[in-house]
């Protein structure tokens, strides 16, 4: 989710006010007090602009990646991923809120890095179509068990199973992030071989550039 800043109309109310005002104390077709309710209805939008910045409000950011298949699947996984948050929100467990925001940062990241590289979009196959929508499901009757006016032991049972699989979840979230970078770790880690390679040589044939490498 990204945020916007929405406006606050009350600075133009308060300038249009002043305007209102000084028409009926002023001759307002005379140019000196044309520019006088100016400069008070510019000082009053200024002053009323700092006491009311208007509200931040969250915003669907909307995937673009080329590929409107993908572009589908990304914002499906969002949509999910806010629903998980959501859940999060209602249950008051500290630690499966703690494992819930595991599996949010790391669904996050994952999306980020899909809509970075369309390509990965075969690796997550199968966490967007089955072990996503899976975990919103448990979390949502998790939800509803929490809400159950006297649990009996089959409700416990239930939501003591729910909470014992989440650490797993999360960790196979983490899991499939990091598989992501996997070729990346490979290229940087040659990258640093083939360095450190010619370094060595040039170390050992005294050709070091001036003033290091």
């Amino acid at each position: 989710m990204d945020k916007k800043r929405i406006p606050s109309a009350i600075p133009i109310y308060g300038a249009a006010a002043v305007w209102l005002v000084m028409g009926l104390i002023l001759p307002i077709y005379r140019l000196w007090a044309i520019f006088l309710t100016l400069a008070l209805s510019a000082a009053s939008a200024l002053a009323l602009k700092k006491k009311f910045p208007g509200r931040e409000v969250e915003v669907v950011r909307r995937a673009d990646t080329g590929d409107e298949t993908v572009n589908r699947q990304i914002e499906e996984g969002r949509e999910t991923l806010r629903r998980i948050h959501a859940s999060n929100e209602a249950i008051p467990d500290p630690e499966l809120s703690e494992e819930i925001r595991r599996m949010e940062a790391a669904g996050g990241a994952i999306f980020d890095a899909l809509e970075k590289d369309v390509t990965k979009a075969s690796q997550v196959r199968r966490f967007m179509t089955y072990y996503l929508p899976t975990t919103d499901k448990l979390l949502s009757r998790y939800r509803e068990l929490q809400n159950v006016a006297s649990g009996g032991e089959n409700v416990n049972r239930a939501m003591d199973s729910i909470r014992r699989s989440m650490g797993m979840v999360a960790t196979a979230f983490e899991k499939q992030l990091d598989a992501l970078y996997k070729d990346s770790a490979l290229d940087i880690e040659t990258d640093i071989e083939v360095l450190e390679t010619m370094l060595s040589t040039e170390q050992g044939s005294g050709n070091m550039p001036m003033g290091g490498v």
